[in-house]
């Protein structure tokens, strides 16, 4: 996949995991962390199974992967995230939570640097921290008041699901090279979907998890979680790790900040909400922020050609 088409790509997953603070937030007043993460990873799988069977119809076989590998980065990369987000999400701020998204490239920059010694390109230092400074202002709720945003306790759980969310980003595209990103998202949901089933029939026994889950009391609380799993689970993942391998996992964390956008947008349509000045300010510097990054990535690469 060409850089362009994964920006592409990119710009869809920010559309669809602009919703994934408030579904998260909306979905946990039915039912509990655990059950959310369990039934939105194995409910992906069969959906990314039959994906695979069309996309990888015509592909040679792919390499074969270390048992141990493919769940590794399963249960540690998606359950470890999906874990410690949704977790993260249910005792915090969602003000709060979202400005933690901004995060992401300096925390993927870390991530790389200290995981697999890549080094860190420093002509996107300046579109970071624009970028990482109006996801800031972007997440700030127009009517919110004093009371508006507030450290809840699960803002640490969500720095840790964005770290194993960044290791998981780089590492399945290095033990997988050759694997499509459709079976490389399958197998990344069927085994944190298993791995994350187990660990909530567990916590149901004695623990936090309720078991059975609560059936939904609207139709919608039913959509929304089939919703969660298409866009964000499946078409958002798949996109996501395509757009990692075509232009790395800072500059794919960069786009992600486009989210508090999107859910602004949102509220805008849907609500009639009207954006403060700090939230057009801060689109204004996200939108900047990639921009500039990309205009000295691409005449870094005019240079060195010549």
């Amino acid at each position: 996949m060409g850089r362009w088409a994964g920006v592409g790509g990119l710009l869809l997953v920010a559309v669809f995991w602009g919703g994934m603070i408030p579904l998260t937030k909306y979905q946990l007043d039915r039912w509990d962390p655990y059950f959310l993460v369990a039934i939105r990873s194995l409910g992906a799988a069969p959906l990314l199974w039959l994906l695979m069977q069309w996309t990888d119809r015509n592909l040679p076989k792919p390499t074969p992967v270390a048992t141990w590998r493919v769940w590794t980065f399963g249960i540690v990369g998606n359950g470890g995230f999906a874990v410690l987000y949704t977790v993260g999400v249910q005792f915090s701020d969602p003000v709060l939570a979202a400005i933690l998204t901004a995060t992401g490239p300096a925390v993927a920059a870390v991530t790389d640097r200290v995981f697999f010694r890549l080094p860190f390109n420093r002509l996107m230092v300046p579109g970071l921290i624009a970028s990482a400074a109006g996801c800031a202002l972007a997440s700030i709720e127009p009517d919110a008041g004093d009371d508006g945003v507030a450290f809840g306790g699960g803002e640490v759980l969500i720095l840790l699901s964005i770290i194993c969310w960044s290791w998981y980003s780089t590492v399945a595209q290095r033990w997988c090279p050759d694997w499509s990103q459709v079976r490389i998202t399958f197998m990344t949901m069927a085994t944190s979907g298993l791995a994350m089933t187990f660990l909530y029939l567990i916590l149901s026994v004695n623990g936090p998890a309720q078991f059975p889950p609560a059936w939904p009391e609207k139709a919608i609380e039913g959509y929304s979680l089939l919703w969660y799993i298409v866009t964000v689970m499946v078409l958002g993942v798949v996109l996501w790790n395509a757009g990692v391998r075509a232009v790395g996992v800072v500059t794919a964390s960069l786009y992600i900040n486009l989210t508090p956008l999107v859910a602004i947008a949102i509220l805008v349509l849907m609500q009639n909400a009207e954006p403060s000045a700090q939230q057009l300010l801060g689109g204004g510097l996200v939108l900047l922020g990639i921009v500039y990054s990309e205009w000295r990535i691409l005449q870094a690469r005019r240079l060195a050609l010549g």
